[in-house]
This record gives structure tokens, sequence and C-alpha cells, in this order.
């Protein structure tokens, strides 16, 4: 089993290659007609994948978000902008791999995107802190949104992460005061903003590029106020052991969030997981974005900001009347 597969994905795995097996012998045996064989087992491959993600737990889908072959920010950015130029550096301090941004067009349309990723290799990951954000990360993003606000151009924020970065370099370098400067830029930005959640969205380190006008969440993503194993040492005193029962009391997944009114749309991912078909995964991410920020375009700056302002304000609110804000 390759290391990178998850328990639940192994019976499938094995079914696709005794088909794979079977295609290659058919090729290489014309002479047999094995055609019916091939369709009944890719039959049942889909039936097998389709019941075993039907149960899949919370837990499970925490696992799903984390998975080391999931397609990741800089795959959407190639796949789905065109001419995309990456800044560099937060003219502070220096630059963080861990979050990237720059301009690109999307559609003829000229915007910013700021996109969080963890990297694919070792090397990479130890380049981009595993996705953990610095505070010049965050810095630079809330540079590339000044300047997309100065050139009214909407942004796109691809958000994967497991937090911010939280050791004490971060915080003598003002990583509350970074993230907290990033959520109240967002809020009086008078542009689109749309936020796609393709893995992680773990904390104020997600929250700090996902201040938008629409949240879009891919199926198996995950959005929360902790990692599952911080919630359970708070909750149990452990190290960890009991992450799967946070999970399911607090309800990271993209239904749930649906429900509460956090996000606006799930994006279907192909069967099995985004990284199980990048493409199509990607494929379905471009029509959602295209879909919503067709609709945020026609928005004047006023309605941007205000609409922002009310999505935020009514988030918490079950069964209260809402606050009116007089002043």
């Amino acid at each position: 089993m390759n290391t990178t597969e998850l328990e639940f994905e192994k019976s499938l795995i094995e079914l696709e290659n005794h088909l794979t097996q079977l295609e290659a012998f058919a090729q290489e045996h014309p002479e047999l007609d094995l055609t019916e064989g091939i369709d009944a087992l890719k039959q049942n491959a889909d039936v097998l994948t389709k019941q075993t993600f039907q149960k899949l737990s919370r837990w499970d889908k925490v696992r799903l978000a984390r998975h080391a072959q999931r397609p990741q920010a800089s795959f959407y950015i190639n796949a789905l902008l065109d001419e995309p130029t990456e800044l560099h550096s937060d003219k502070l301090y220096g630059d963080d791999r861990a979050l990237i941004g720059g301009f690109a067009w999307f559609d003829g349309q000229p915007l910013v995107y700021l996109a969080q990723q963890k990297g694919t290799n070792l090397e990479e990951r130890q380049e981009m802190n595993f996705g953990y954000t610095h505070p010049e990360g965050y810095r630079k993003a809330r540079r590339l949104m000044q300047l997309a606000n100065k050139f009214n151009r909407p942004i796109i924020c691809f958000v994967d992460t497991p937090g911010a970065h939280f050791d004490l370099r971060s915080e003598e370098y003002g990583q509350a005061m970074a993230i907290a400067e990033n959520l109240a830029e967002m809020m009086q930005l008078r542009v689109p903003i749309l936020v796609v959640i393709i893995g992680e969205g773990g904390s104020g380190g997600a929250l700090a590029i996902a201040v938008g006008n629409r949240v879009l969440m891919m199926e198996y993503a995950v959005y929360c106020v902790a990692p599952p194993e911080a919630c359970s040492g708070i909750v149990w005193k452990d190290k960890g052991e009991h992450a799967p029962e946070a999970t399911e009391g607090y309800k990271p997944t993209a239904p749930d969030l649906l429900k509460l009114g956090i996000i606006d749309q799930v994006i279907r991912e192909p069967l099995g997981g985004a990284h199980r078909d990048p493409e199509a995964a990607a494929r379905t991410v471009r029509r959602a974005i295209r879909k919503h920020l067709t609709e945020l375009m026609q928005m004047t700056p006023q309605q941007l900001v205000q609409q922002r302002y009310e999505r935020y304000r009514d988030i918490g609110l079950y069964g209260e009347d809402p606050v009116v804000d007089t002043a």
C-alpha cells in the first residue's frame, strides 16, 4: 500500500489496479473479447467508490483534506488563471513561500490572486513551512489586497493551511497584528473578494485571507476554528487521541458549514476526491468561480462592502433577532 493512501482507499485502488492490468492484457491479446468483463469491473469500481465515500466520517474527510496527493493552490493557479505573475515579499522583513500571490487573468478579467500552499515534496514543504503562514506572508497578502483595491481588480483567494505559524519568531514579528490588519483590510475593500477553500481552512491562519463576499468550499475540504487535534487537547487534555470525536462535535466539513451559513457553495469533487482526477476538479472549480465572480462584478463598490459586512455580522445568529446598528 502506498504510504499516501488512506485505509478506506486501499480496496478501491486494488480494484483499479486489477482493472488496469485487465485492460493491458486485453490490448496485448486482441483476439480475446474482454469488453464485458472490463465494463463489469468498471461498474463495480464505481459502485464500491460511491458506497465507500457515502459512509465517510467527518474525521475521514479531515484526512482527505490533508491528503498528500490533493491538488494544491499552485495547480489551480496554473490550471485556471492566465499569465499568473507572482509578486514577492512584504517589503518589510522578507518573503513567505507558504503564501503566494500576484496578478493574473481569468476569462479575460484581470485580477489579484492569493493562495496558501503546503508543498508537494519534502523540500517544498520545508520551504513552505508545511503550509503554516508567517507574518511576512499575511503582510504580503495585505499589500496585494491594497493593490487590487487601487487598480479595481477582484481578488480570488485559494485557502489551504493548517493554521498560522505559531513559533516564537512569528509572535515577535507580529503574527497577531498581521492577521488582525488583514481582517480589517478585507472588510473595507471596494472590490469583489471570492474565497475558495481547497484543503484545510485552519483557524485565523485561514481567515486572514478568507473574508470574502462569497466563500466556496471543495466537497472534502474542512474549515474550522482549530485543528481537531488541538480541540482534543483542549477538551480531553490529551495529545490528540480524541481528534475523531472532536471532529464529530464541531462539524468542520463542507455540508455542515453550508447548513450553518458559513459558506455559500459546496464544490463537488470527482468520485474518490480531487486527488483522483485533478483536471476534473479544476473544471468544476472554474465553473463555480465563473458563476460567482460574474455575479459579484455586477455589484457596486458600496454594495460589495455592505454585503461583506452584513455577511459576517449575520454569522452566529441562531433564532435571535438581528442586532440593529444605529451608529
